[in-house]
């Protein structure tokens, strides 16, 4: 009788044009009321954007949430110390590729498909297949996906366009041309200034998630056949037309150059071009700190051998693996209002890239975008680019340091093959496979 009136009920849905997702009750937001849970989080725009929305998900849910937020050293620390230490946690920031692979095998995180799957504890309006397939692939190990993104970043060539107009220069599309444009601009007076003709990130390991889309667009990777492939042909490439471009039309001083360095460097108008964070259109465009404000225009990375291929990176929230089952309850219903898409449109308002594509096409973003080459480069970047910011190995940072020292001496023009050779040597060394 119960399956007679379940097919019923289908066979009622279909003709009204619904699927059986859409049919799914809403869950009970009220179902753990009265629970509280801990929530640690990264001091980022997303964090200053919920924080004062909690009173909005406490009163749907009855779950009281504590949050607290840290500069990101402190915050990676803090976390790592209490998640070690057993501390009372329910839910926290990770940036995939970053910290997942050590995370994961110590056993800290806790695999989401069982509550996604479960009607009872997942909205049918959370929509996941509304987040961009790329994100969601970056939040997945073993099969298994462990965080929801809500901040989503790639890297662009951000240019002066009013310069590139003035002198009639074409926006790169390909290295070639990139490499043509820094030329023309280096050394020449504009604006009253003596400009550089590209500025990028040079400080050893901070320069490596920007390199790393060098690396891919000429074809190259972290590792091939779990061995180091630093000094593979296409490797030695990236980092010698990275090195080459930064010594030669980039700023004195480019191994020290990290992202604010760099940023500042073109908002003060003497730079024509910067490869960085999409992010850091919202500084580029801020006029009380920006002299290029309504001055610049957004491109992918121009295509190398292997076509225009970015990396693409994001935070995303998670659960404890080994907190109480009442509480990665309650903490993934946090995680699902805080990721919904009416809170996904006004994160991107406010300047967070969503990770949900309805964000992007929604008629609030849209009625209010002022850069759209922006919009439309990032949306092409999360089509096309590459999850893979960091090598996929447990020890990141030991590893970004050996590559660093690559790209340092790339910039100082040193032997970059002879460097590459005793970095993939060093790699193979010291990595920490998963």
């Amino acid at each position: 009788m119960r399956s007679k009136s379940v097919f019923l009920a289908l066979a009622a849905l279909l003709a009204l044009g619904m699927s059986w997702s859409d049919a799914r009750a809403e869950v009970n937001w009220k179902q753990f009321q009265g629970t509280e849970i801990r929530v640690m989080m990264n001091k980022h725009p997303f964090t200053t954007y919920i924080e004062p929305k909690l009173a909005e998900f406490e009163q749907l849910t009855g779950i009281k949430v504590v949050m607290e937020s840290f500069p990101e050293d402190q915050f990676r620390n803090k976390r790592t110390i209490e998640l070690n230490s057993g501390g009372k946690l329910d839910g926290f920031m990770i940036m995939a590729t970053q910290d997942d692979l050590y995370y994961w095998k110590a056993g800290w995180l806790l695999p989401l498909d069982d509550f996604v799957k479960d009607p009872a504890l997942t909205d049918a309006s959370w929509d996941q297949k509304d987040f961009f397939p790329l994100f969601m692939k970056a939040n997945t190990i073993d099969g298994k996906l462990f965080g929801v993104v809500f901040n989503a970043e790639t890297s662009l060539l951000s240019y002066r366009k009013d310069l590139f107009e003035q002198n009639k220069i074409k926006v790169p599309a390909t290295m070639k041309e990139f490499e043509d444009a820094a030329k023309f601009f280096h050394g020449k007076e504009m604006d009253g200034k003596k400009m550089v003709g590209v500025t990028l990130r040079g400080k050893g390991a901070a320069a490596t998630s920007q390199w790393s889309d060098f690396m891919f667009t000429f074809g190259g990777n972290w590792m091939e056949k779990g061995k180091s492939f630093l000094n593979s042909p296409q490797d030695i490439a990236a980092f010698k037309f990275y090195g080459d471009m930064l010594r030669n039309y980039g700023p004195e001083g480019a191994t020290m150059l990290h992202w604010a360095e760099s940023t500042q460097l073109f908002m003060e108008g003497k730079a024509a071009m910067i490869y960085d964070a999409n992010v850091f259109k919202s500084l580029y465009e801020n006029p009380k700190d920006s002299k290029v404000a309504g001055k610049v225009g957004y491109a992918v990375i121009p295509a190398g051998p292997a076509g225009s291929i970015p990396h693409l990176s994001n935070w995303s929230l998670c659960i404890n693996k080994n907190a109480p089952a009442k509480q990665q309850k309650a903490t993934w219903l946090f995680i699902q209002w805080a990721t919904n898409k009416q809170n996904a449109v006004k994160a991107l308002l406010a300047g967070v890239p969503a990770g949900r594509a309805s964000a992007w096409d929604s008629p609030e973003y849209k009625a209010g975008d002022k850069n759209p080459d922006w919009t439309a480069s990032v949306k092409k970047s999360y089509e096309t680019g590459n999850p893979q910011w960091n090598p996929p190995v447990l020890n990141v940072p030991e590893i970004r340091d050996i590559v660093g020292q690559v790209i340092v001496d790339a910039i100082q023009g040193k032997d970059v093959k002879a460097s590459a050779d005793k970095a993939a040597e060093l790699m193979n060394k010291k990595m920490e496979l998963p």
